[in-house]
Parts: C-alpha cells; structure tokens; sequence
C-alpha cells in the first residue's frame, strides 16, 4: 500500500512535467488530467497510511524521481507515449488484482480503487495508441464510479 501512495505522488509529478512539455492542447489537458487523478488516488489513500502508520518518503523526492522518469517519455509522439505508458502499466494491474485478493476486508475498497485506477489507466493508454481514439472516456468512468471514495479524504 506505501508504494501505492508513493506512486501515486510520483505519477502526479510525472504527468504534470509531460503536461508542461507537451506539445499540443489536447495532449496537455490529458497529461493534467492523469495528473489530477493521481492526486485524487493518493489522497484517498491517506486514511489507510495513516492507519497503519506507515511512513512513506518525502513528496519532494518522490517528485523529484517523478521528473526523472519523464526523461524517457518526453520526447516521444503521443502514440508511443501512450504504448509505451501501457507495458508500464501492465504489472500494476497485476499486482493489484493479486493485492485484492489477500488484502483484509477493510483495505478492500481502496485496493479496489487502486486496481480500477490502474485498469482505467491501462484501458485510456491502450485507446490512445493502438487503437487510435479517445482515451478520455475510460477515465471519466473511473472518476465516476469512485466519486465518493476519491472526496473522502479522511
């Protein structure tokens, strides 16, 4: 679950960076968007880091690594980006799926979110590269179907 979170505060900084290099409107308000929703994620996240005490790095560093990985990303096309943003995600999806199934009934809901984040990423990367449509839906669906857990801020 910590390096969930971290992630998340990692992810924000990532698309935030793209966004700002981003060469095209559309692409910068899809790259804030991501960004949004990591933010959303890793504040749900809070109430169960706070639960199990758990101390994750500081925001700055994990933004700092967040900025490190855009170095591979940035200067690739919109359609590999979002291939590439894909086999990242892959794993993720995985990982989660494997984390629901053992995790205790009460951390249940934010794995949950945290597997449908990742599958509404992966599903938005697959859209906008290898088939070529928007992948905007996918994460509109996400928000929507999370709407009271991603509020609930504690």
């Amino acid at each position: 679950m910590l390096s969930a979170y971290e992630g998340e505060i990692l992810g924000e900084e990532f698309f935030s960076v793209l966004a700002q290099k981003a060469d095209s409107e559309q692409s910068r308000v899809k790259l804030r968007n991501l960004a949004a929703i990591e933010r959303l994620v890793a504040e749900a996240l809070l109430p169960v880091i706070t639960r199990y005490k758990l101390e994750p790095n500081s925001k700055v560093l994990l933004a700092e690594k967040g900025r490190d990985e855009t170095v591979e990303y940035a200067e690739l096309g919109w359609t590999q980006f979002a291939v590439k943003l894909k086999k990242l995600l892959g794993p993720f999806v995985r990982e989660f799926e494997t984390l629901l199934v053992e995790a205790p009934v009460d951390d249940r809901p934010y794995i949950q979110l945290l597997l449908d984040h990742e599958i509404a990423l992966f599903a938005f990367a697959q859209a906008e590269g290898e088939d070529s449509s928007d992948g905007q839906i996918h994460l509109d669906n996400f928000l929507q179907r999370h709407k009271a857990l991603l509020r609930n801020e504690g």
